[in-house]
């Protein structure tokens, strides 16, 4: 025989040996299925029955187990009326089982059932939960544990912690909440930040440091919440742990909005592994875990006692409770609520009473000085291929409170959802986050280092908080293909516009997802909402009427008095960044000299340092005006509202030698009683004193 040919027979040989050795490999795994039911679910969590949607009929759903080499078969079948899905959170699977509507996998449609099949490639503590709306904020949501071939740590007993938030709200109504006002539940969380206590903290300083750099109020959380609960319950016991034994604890936080500090009152919890992967163990007495987060500790029981496990809130506003082992219960350190006025973003601790130092919240301080997971290290190197190319990425993390908007970049997802990609490169993500908000970023389908000064050790996380004012930098290698959901885990921030998709230079999109899409049209983050109040007052009534998506607002503002004057002003306003944008439209004036006076307008409109509104106006006639206004909150329910307009009226079109200036204001006082209805009074320039009231919608 020639060399050439025997040289063949051996390699085809060789191959067909090894793929005989697979697929036998294949056909010896054991394969784990589960048959699961998603429906409505009455619940009562806070003394009122409130409908819910639960896994398994239960809340958190039911817990999915495999071992690493297992192929995993689960049919989930929809008894609701309204689609669902499920996401397999941090899990390295085949595209089309990852579970997000339209983008890899197709919705569980209502009455209907999906199966999902996929090898299990990895072990560790992750969950599930829905990709569809918010429904994982009303239960659908649960642990998934894929234990390891080969056990390595040595623990008597191991349990599931599954934290949570829960609002007996509709989730839908608390993104119109939080859409009418960023700040609606301020009042609800103790959280308002008024001038009072601007005083009382003597942080007038660190307030006019923000103002001036036109940050709002700084706040831990968006939402305020009814009760925070431990495997669903706000208090709970967790197994049957004995005196001297060592338990493996799998904290996942399956909240929608809400970190938690947990602190174990047994004595320091003992870190083995952060989002599945196995770190260097370290010892720590509390530890903040960010939404999305999964944590396995090791604790070992003292003595014959009862020890409380304690998630708190990050905003201090509650916390749900666990207990191990049995007698006389030691609680956990109880931890001070937050002062966001004069907490310290450089540290972050929840009990600080520190002035905020803007000097250190530039995000160009170096990352290892800054870093919650400096102690994290990995148990081997996970340096990325140095012979692969190096794709950088800058994704600013971006915001506006007031409207209630999250991006990348200054865009949500509706106006540029993907970031591409080649297979093959080391892609480097620079997060700077330019607000004052910390966000869990997750990446599906990868695995990501994270850049915390560890070197080659830089632990693997499939999320990672941002803290506020900082950046932060993660990287992994390009080994997929086809499209993979990039964003931030707070639920509320992704549903309006955090997000993109990552998608592989190359790959082609499914034609199934995409005829479903065409046909259903889900309108990814491009929703809009209505916000509106009245104000019937002595001297007056004025009103205002807003609908608004991410750029685009319709409004309508008007006010009148008893004897026919009125001014009613409907525009529509473009929204170019956070703080400018253009409007047009008309004016309509009737003065109490009966004359009628329509004009076109049109103009922009700018946020000033200090927080002060800023607009200019001109009409078709020349006319121009200049508008400021302005809210101080007072106390925690008294806010001041003032508008100061100058206006450069011309008897001739166009004609500005004889020009008349004329002043009007407007200052108020408004009470809130409850969100949507205030007591006023207020001066107005043009209808003299009054008062009366405010019902907003």
């Amino acid at each position: 025989m020639k060399p050439v040919f025997i040289s063949a027979l051996l390699r085809l040989v060789v191959s067909t040996f090894f793929i005989f050795l697979i697929n036998c490999s294949v056909l010896e795994a054991k394969v784990v299925t589960y048959d699961i039911d998603i429906d409505y679910k009455t619940v009562n969590f806070t003394g009122k029955d409130v409908q819910a949607m639960a896994v398994g009929g239960t809340i958190p759903a039911t817990t999915i187990e495999a071992t690493e080499g297992d192929i995993l078969k689960v049919s989930f079948h929809n008894k609701m009326d309204v689609d669902t899905s499920i996401h397999w959170h941090g899990i390295i699977l085949p595209n089309d089982q990852d579970g997000v509507p339209y983008v890899t996998t197709m919705p569980i449609r209502a009455g209907g059932s999906l199966d999902y099949e996929y090898p299990v490639a990895q072990s560790g503590t992750y969950w599930y939960h829905a990709h569809t709306g918010l429904q994982e904020q009303r239960g659908i949501y649960g642990a998934l544990i894929f234990h390891p071939q080969n056990k390595t740590l040595k623990y008597d007993q191991e349990y599931v912690v599954v934290l949570s938030d829960w609002n007996d709200e509709n989730p839908d109504q608390v993104l119109r909440n939080l859409k009418k006002d960023g700040d609606y539940y301020a009042l609800k969380k103790d959280m308002v930040q008024s001038w009072y206590k601007v005083f009382k903290y003597k942080a007038l300083w660190n307030r006019l440091k923000q103002s001036w750099t036109r940050m709002g109020p700084m706040d831990l959380s968006d939402v305020g919440y009814d009760v925070f609960l431990m495997n669903g319950q706000s208090q709970t016991k967790i197994g049957d742990a004995k005196p001297g034994e060592r338990i493996l604890l799998r904290i996942i936080n399956t909240a929608s909005s809400s970190y938690f500090n947990v602190e174990f009152a047994g004595g320091d919890m003992e870190v083995v592994s952060a989002d599945g992967i196995n770190v260097e163990p370290f010892k720590t007495k509390r530890m903040l875990i960010a939404v999305a987060e999964t944590y396995d500790v090791l604790v070992t029981l003292p003595k014959d006692q009862a020890y409380e496990l304690r998630a708190t809130a990050q905003d201090g506003t509650g916390y749900a409770s666990g207990t191990l082992g049995d007698g006389e219960l030691v609680t956990a350190a109880d931890i001070v609520k937050p002062n966001p006025m004069l907490m310290d973003h450089s540290k972050m601790d929840p009990s600080a009473h520190q002035e905020m130092d803007h000097s250190m919240m530039r995000h160009k301080v170096p990352l290892n000085e800054m870093d919650d997971y400096k102690q994290l290290r990995a148990t081997q190197s996970t340096k990325l291929p140095p012979e692969n190319p190096v794709h950088e990425v800058i994704l600013e993390l971006t915001g506006n409170m007031e409207r209630y908007v999250w991006s990348f970049n200054g865009k949500t997802l509706s106006e540029e959802d993907t970031i591409l990609i080649r297979k093959g490169e080391n892609v480097r993500f620079i997060m700077p986050n330019k607000t004052m908000m910390h966000h869990p970023i997750h990446l599906h389908g990868h695995f990501f280092r994270v850049l915390n000064g560890q070197g080659d050790y830089s632990p693997l996380k499939h999320t990672v908080d941002v803290k506020p004012m900082e950046t932060t930098i993660i990287e992994f290698e390009a080994d997929q293909e086809k499209d993979w959901l990039f964003h931030c885990h707070n639920l509320y921030h992704m549903k309006t516009g955090m997000t993109r998709i990552v998608r592989y230079k190359g790959s082609e999109r499914d034609p199934k997802l995409m005829k479903a899409m065409r046909e259903d049209k889900p309108g990814f983050f491009h929703d809009w909402y209505l916000k509106a109040y009245v104000s019937p007052q002595s001297n007056k009534v004025d009103g205002y009427i807003n609908y608004s998506d991410v750029r685009n607002i319709l409004e309508v503002e008007w006010d009148n008095n008893y004897t026919g004057e009125y001014e009613v002003e409907p525009v529509y306003e473009r929204n170019i960044t956070r703080f400018f944008s253009l409007f047009a439209g008309g004016d309509f004036e009737r003065d109490d000299d009966d004359e009628v006076t329509n004009h076109a307008i049109w103009g922009f409109r700018y946020v000033l340092p200090l927080l002060i509104d800023f607009e200019y106006r001109m009409d078709h006639r020349g006319n121009i005006q200049l508008g400021f206004e302005t809210t101080l909150q007072l106390t925690d329910r008294l806010q001041f509202n003032g508008e100061y307009e100058i206006e450069f009226e011309l008897e001739d079109r166009w004609n500005y030698d004889d020009a008349h200036i004329e002043h009007d204001y407007v200052v108020e006082l408004e009470y809130r009683v409850t969100k949507n209805f205030s007591l006023i009074g207020n001066y107005d320039s043009d209808y003299r004193g009054g008062g009366g009231v405010r019902l907003r919608f």
